[in-house]
């Protein structure tokens, strides 16, 4: 699934329902975040969401492409070891 340019709270219950559709028929999850370029606070609250039903699962998310906007926002908040996110994915 490809990522919005900007994951704000006024899209927030779209992605939260569009990746809650990809846990249904997966446990591995692949996100494309190379367009991403703001995310705010419950975009990333969802992804943390979305990582933790996985990984009751075994799953696991799959980034595709880079964003420094989502790593400099996950890094702020503390989550970007519990998202697995990489300078270099």
């Amino acid at each position: 699934m490809k990522l919005a340019k900007t994951l704000h709270i006024s899209h927030a219950e779209r992605l939260r329902d569009e990746l809650e559709s990809l846990l249904d028929s997966d446990a591995n999850i692949r996100l494309d975040v190379s367009d991403v370029e703001t995310v705010d606070t419950a975009s990333l609250q969802i992804l943390c969401a979305l990582k933790t039903s996985l990984l009751a699962s075994k799953g696991e998310i799959e980034w595709l492409g880079t964003s420094p906007a989502l790593l400099a926002a996950a890094q702020r908040l503390g989550v970007q070891e519990f998202l697995d996110l990489r300078q270099n994915d």
